[in-house]
């Protein structure tokens, strides 16, 4: 399974689209992983690209006095904490790509619920 970039998950911010993109090719890096060894290196550059995405998009979200604000950043937290736990099970050996599905297939879903909810506020505000 390949997991491709659509422009129906686009937001409309450059950055952010961008960054969404680069999370498409590291999960197809982390299915295409030859050894455990490359396995455990893409997984640690995904999270160091979801923790550093995760603040642009909070930074965002924060300067534009985005009400639900803290719901967001929990949903990151949950994001993260997953991807913690799918790192331990690579370590100890039982790590399948199911997971890797698993774990796109809810940064999809947030994509398209909680980010464009985002997208919408931005969209309806009234220009100071």
């Amino acid at each position: 399974m390949k997991f491709e970039w659509k422009e129906d998950y686009a937001l409309g911010d450059s950055s952010v689209d961008s960054e969404h993109q680069y999370l498409f090719e590291l999960a197809n890096l982390i299915i295409d992983s030859p050894t455990n060894d490359a396995l455990i290196n893409n997984v640690m550059r995904l999270y160091k690209h979801a923790r550093e995405h995760f603040q642009t998009e909070e930074k965002l979200m924060q300067a534009q006095g985005y009400p639900t604000n803290k719901q967001h950043i929990a949903s990151h937290n949950r994001m993260l904490a997953s991807l913690v736990s799918k790192s331990e099970s690579i370590q100890e050996g039982t790590w399948n790509k199911e997971q890797v599905i698993e774990f796109m297939t809810q940064w999809i879903a947030h994509i398209t619920s909680d980010d464009w909810q985002f997208k919408n506020y931005l969209a309806n505000r009234i220009p100071a």
